[in-house]
């Protein structure tokens, strides 16, 4: 399994891929039999031998693929386009080591391959969306109705909730340490960790998972050398000036790409911020904030300047508000300077515009002259972006 299906398979929570749904679950009467029909979940029809191996898995690890599975076969492998499987010759360059066994003859590409393999039909921009996504502390998890039924069943009996983590004793919290430093992503034990689902502000489940990095910036740019003069490197490498580690959520990748992307590609070019970067608290901090420390979405530490990006809109509840304000009274008390960028004002391009002005004068960085030509290409980046998001985060 390959591109956008291998791509799907990294973005499912591994806790999620293990949990089985039986057979009957497929074709139960209503409510499930309603929501969920059989033909969305086990898709039927004379199965040669190896799509047999995929279609006794999609109520399994596979669940959160949608039909048609994109899948590589060599010469020697008689696979032909079907419902279940669209069969693709497998890439030149395709290697052993490029795939991970899933057992039972079955193999997925690791996801830094599987973005290679998708540069081919995504554009510079949309690639480094999931880039930054592969790069950063989240994921879109697939909303397939298999993997919706699941997480459906999980938040009903009480076993997801906005606490909850699953696969380890802990979650992540930020990408960067006080220093700046990359963290280990791992427990006192020195197990990985865990994923957890987040919730919107209403307790509803969202799509969105924290998660470890599934790679890093510095390992792409291997994999692009590695792959130089592959069909759809040069997308690849032009993404990668457009990306990041350790962004949080969607909205953060976007705000990055379009302050910090170069100008050639609509960018503002501003220098790269350090990202969720936790910041330690003094005692006076500490006080005001009821916590010992904050995680910065994007600080610039020279200009000793903080950008919040809110992607859920402004605080919903009374006591989100407080914690919020002490939040900001603290780092201000610690020297920092608090801004903020909400997703309403990413998503228009002229208060994008005022608000960049803004952000400018404050942090001291020079804006890019608007000529024509870069207005152009900075609303094609926008466009990129946003048309068609739904904005949530």
């Amino acid at each position: 399994m390959a591109d956008i299906s291998a791509w799907a398979y990294a973005c499912t929570p591994p806790l999620v891929r293990d949990i089985a749904i039986p057979d009957e679950r497929a074709v139960a009467p209503p409510p499930y039999g309603a929501d969920y029909p059989a033909s969305l979940l086990v898709p039927r029809g004379r199965p040669s031998e190896l799509a047999g191996r995929v279609r006794r898995r999609m109520l399994s690890d596979l669940k959160g693929l949608e039909p048609p599975l994109f899948a590589m076969r060599s010469d020697a492998v008689d696979g032909s386009p079907g419902r279940l499987i669209s069969w693709h010759r497998a890439s030149s360059w395709l290697a052993d080591r490029h795939c991970e066994d899933i057992g039972n003859g079955l193999y997925v590409v690791l996801p830094e391959y599987a973005l290679m393999q998708m540069a081919r039909s995504l554009s510079p921009a949309r690639l480094a969306l999931l880039m930054c996504e592969a790069c950063g502390i989240y994921t879109l998890a697939p909303q397939t109705a298999r993997v919706t039924l699941v997480v459906r069943d999980l938040v009903d009996q009480g076993v997801l909730t906005p606490g909850t983590v699953l696969g380890g004793d802990d979650y992540v919290r930020e990408f960067a340490d006080a220093r700046g430093r990359r963290v280990a992503f791992a427990d006192a034990w020195g197990d990985d960790l865990g994923w957890r689902l987040c919730f919107d502000r209403l307790g509803n489940p969202t799509d969105l998972w924290k998660r470890p990095p599934l790679t890093s910036h510095a390992r792409l740019e291997e994999v692009v050398a590695e792959l130089r003069g592959a069909r759809g490197i040069r997308t690849a490498s032009r993404a990668l000036t457009l990306s990041c580690d350790g962004s949080a959520s969607p909205a953060e990748s976007r705000a990055l790409m379009m302050l910090c992307g170069p100008v050639r590609e609509g960018g503002e070019g501003w220098p790269w911020p350090s990202v969720n970067r936790r910041i330690d608290f003094d005692e006076q901090a500490k006080r005001l904030a009821g916590t010992t420390y904050a995680i910065a979405d994007a600080v610039w530490m020279e200009q000793r300047t903080i950008l919040e990006v809110n992607g859920f809109g402004s605080h919903a509840d009374r006591q989100g508000f407080h914690e919020q304000e002490g939040r900001t009274a603290a780092l201000e008390h610690m020297g920092f300077t608090v801004l903020s960028l909400t997703y309403p004002q990413m998503e228009d391009l002229e208060l994008f515009e005022s608000r960049t002005q803004t952000l400018a004068q404050r942090l001291g960085f020079p804006l890019k002259s608007r000529t024509r030509a870069f207005l152009t290409r900075r609303e094609g980046l926008h466009r990129e972006l946003f048309d068609g998001d739904s904005g949530v985060f």
